[in-house]
């Protein structure tokens, strides 16, 4: 076990970089002030807490900044960084990528970037040719501009598009005129990214927006819905806190949805979380700005999605079935639900992930060993049955069509990028929107393992490399562990294929706490059961080494977001399993949940602080707090973006601001402030950010 990491480190350093470089980039330590405290019986140091308080972020981003020179100066002595930076831009910036494909009558619209654009522009196709419609560079002309959701009116006629900058995911949705090509209507202002438009009958729209005032200190709680003229005009509450029979916690999203093929709107109380709460109302009372909300499902229901067509509603449910069932509820005039009857099963191979509505019918996504499927039911009443898809992948996008008719998604493999289809009256259809992939995927071999994990479990691991390649190479495994999401399914990963380009591996473990092995796999890995996932990914990574693909040091673990609560825990608990980590963007510091931004949107899936058993899962899944009782880390870097809204930065500055403390020469910083989370990074910033991953990861395992 290398309880001293950070000599093997320092000595490869001085290899590559001259000592008055190392001497000249040395950063001086942020101020420790000590702290001690006792929550539910738990006692806690936390030096850098001041970094949590907004007023001194000048002074720890200044840090950062310095940090991140001094990690920049060393990883441009690596060999191959340059060499990384290259061949991204071939096999990654040079090729046309194009999803998001959506339809509306003779109207049709997706993003496409093509080389040298910084970020993806909205393009449209209809009787008058194709076109850009929305540049986000030059709406404003800020270069950093990028596009968030994007919805197209029933009638194919206007867009709205949100936007943003520097990835920070806030920013304002804007309408444009499909046939001109210019705005029209009244920008709103203060949404979140992700969420969309929708269109209402009569030229109304509503929208999802953040409360004028953070609550606690938290941008991102007191979202309310509303209803206005596309025009502009007073808003009139629609969904948030109590409104309309309605009950939405300020933790929770409030996000209403439209169906032209129903009476009904539906009103969803959703967050970082796999089940749903879901009220119905018929659309004429919304229309006149007094909902009258019928609650159909609770949190208790364990509905996971749910859609509505004709009055009926179909519910994606794991309440007595770990994966999944589509049960079905009749509805009756003001939208309360009858007794429901069940439409379409899941088994242990056949996890049930998704539920659309069409004019046409329902759709159902789901998965066997990670491999999409799709099936269909005419009028959503007939026998179930399955939608052959174009090749073995990953389901993305699927949604109904604007207009209603049939529905679209985007399909992707570990060697095939993404490509668009239509889907109508159970027909796929190709729709000539594809992105372009790295000629070299062809020759790169999937190899699906198991690993089998501490209590015997086995866990899905997926590998790639080159055909024909023998013998360990520098090998990455990804991870993430959350939220019931994937990990081991297929997904082309185009900057990943640099990676493999390079003569690398690439590795995917499936561990507990994703969605995988459905529901029961999900509950498996999360809470109190969280350590079970970090003991996933140790057994993962030991079977990358034992079988002779990753080096004998082990491989780079990598995972981003929530999995900083998976990736470095696992590596601080056995050390000696990994080469080295990279987290990105993670949740290091979970017992500080409820200090950050989009703090409370987290507790139904990792945890509340204010529960005492929650508190202690929270402290068992916090890296920051791991640190000092640690014996050892291998070579890390951390990488974080300023502008990130969804998980704090001094998050990562505080573990990094520890571990160095611990283990001098170990721990690399790297912060952008051209960046978030990831979301909306222009593509000189992202291929920036891989180089250096790559070339960090490539250098902990052969130095």
């Amino acid at each position: 076990m290398r309880t001293l990491a950070f000599l093997p480190l320092a000595a490869s350093l001085a290899a590559l970089v001259p000592a008055a470089l190392i001497a000249e980039s040395a950063v001086p330590a942020p101020r420790a002030v000590p702290l001690t405290e006792t929550v539910h019986g738990i006692t806690l140091n936390d030096e850098y807490r001041w970094m949590e308080d907004p007023a001194t972020r000048p002074e720890w981003s200044g840090w950062v900044a310095a940090e991140s020179q001094r990690t920049d100066a060393l990883l441009g002595t690596v060999p191959q960084r340059s060499g990384f930076a290259e061949t991204i831009a071939q096999v990654s910036s040079s090729l046309t990528r194009q999803s998001g494909y959506r339809r509306a009558g003779p109207t049709e619209i997706w993003l496409k970037a093509q080389p040298g654009d910084p970020v993806a522009r909205l393009m449209v196709r209809d009787v008058r040719g194709t076109r850009v419609l929305v540049d986000p560079g030059k709406v404003d002309g800020d270069k950093l501009a990028a596009m968030g959701a994007i919805t197209l009116s029933p009638d194919g006629r206007t867009v709205a598009v949100h936007l943003s900058s520097g990835g920070s995911e806030v920013g304002s949705t804007r309408f444009f005129d499909v046939a001109s090509g210019k705005e029209t209507g009244q920008p709103v202002p203060a949404m979140w990214g992700e969420f969309g438009i929708a269109f209402l009958p009569g030229g109304m729209i509503a929208y999802t927006q953040l409360a004028p005032e953070p609550i606690g200190g938290d941008p991102v709680r007191g979202m309310t819905t509303y209803l206005r003229p596309l025009a502009g005009g007073t808003p009139v509450k629609l969904l948030g806190g109590q409104t309309g029979g309605a009950n939405v916690p300020d933790s929770d999203f409030p996000i209403v949805m439209d169906s032209p093929h129903s009476p009904f709107v539906a009103g969803i109380a959703a967050g970082a979380r796999v089940d749903q709460v879901l009220y119905l109302s018929p659309r004429a009372a919304v229309l006149a700005g007094k909902p009258e909300w019928q609650l159909v499902v609770g949190m208790d229901d364990k509905v996971g999605g749910g859609a509505v067509r004709g009055n009926q509603v179909y519910l994606l449910s794991a309440k007595t079935n770990p994966a999944r069932e589509v049960l079905v509820r009749p509805l009756d005039a003001k939208g309360r639900p009858g007794p429901a009857t069940l439409l379409f099963k899941g088994n242990e191979r056949l996890i049930l992930n998704g539920v659309i509505a069409a004019r046409d019918g329902i759709y159902i996504t789901a998965t066997t060993d990670g491999a999409a499927r799709l099936f269909f039911t005419p009028g959503g009443r007939a026998a179930v049955r399955e939608v052959k898809l174009p090749f073995e992948g990953s389901i993305f996008g699927l949604d109904a069509q604007p207009d209603g008719n049939g529905v679209s998604f985007a399909l992707t493999g570990w060697t095939q990028p993404v490509t668009s289809f239509t889907v109508r009256s159970g027909v796929v259809r190709p729709t000539g929107i594809a992105s372009e992939g790295w000629s070299g995927a062809s020759g790169i071999a999937v190899q699906r393992l198991e690993a089998v994990s501490a209590d015997g479990t086995r866990v899905p691991l997926v590998v790639l490399r080159s055909k024909g390649a023998s013998g360990p190479v520098p090998t990455i495994v990804e991870s993430y562990g959350g939220y019931g999401m994937d990990t081991a399914a297929p997904y082309y990963d185009r900057n990943g294929m640099a990676w493999l380009a390079k003569g690398g591996a690439m590795a995917f473990c499936g561990v507990r706490g994703g969605g995988e092995r459905g529901r029961s796999w999900h509950e498996g890995g999360r809470g109190p059961n969280k350590p079970r996932g970090m003991e996933d990914l140790i057994a993962c990574a030991e079977t990358l080494t034992a079988k002779g693909i990753a080096p004998a040091r082990g491989p780079v673990a990598t995972g981003a977001s929530m999995a900083g609560t998976l990736v470095p825990t696992a590596v601080l608990r056995k050390p000696a399993a990994f080469g080295g980590m990279i987290t990105r963007v993670g949740v290091v510091n979970p017992v500080r949940i409820a200090q950050a931004e989009n703090g409370a949107n987290q507790f139904a899936e990792i945890g509340n602080p204010a529960d005492p058993q929650q508190f202690a899962d929270l402290v068992a899944m916090d890296a920051y707090q791991m640190i000092p009782k640690a014996s050892g880390l291998p070579p890390s870097l951390m990488v974080i973006g300023m502008n990130d809204r969804r998980v704090a930065p001094w998050m990562t500055a505080k573990f990094v601001a520890r571990a160095q403390q611990k283990w001098p020469g170990t721990v690399w910083l790297r912060g952008d402030d051209k960046a978030g989370h990831g979301v909306g990074t222009t593509e000189e910033v992202r291929r920036s950010e891989w180089a250096d991953i790559f070339a960090f990861a490539w250098w902990a395992q052969t130095k």
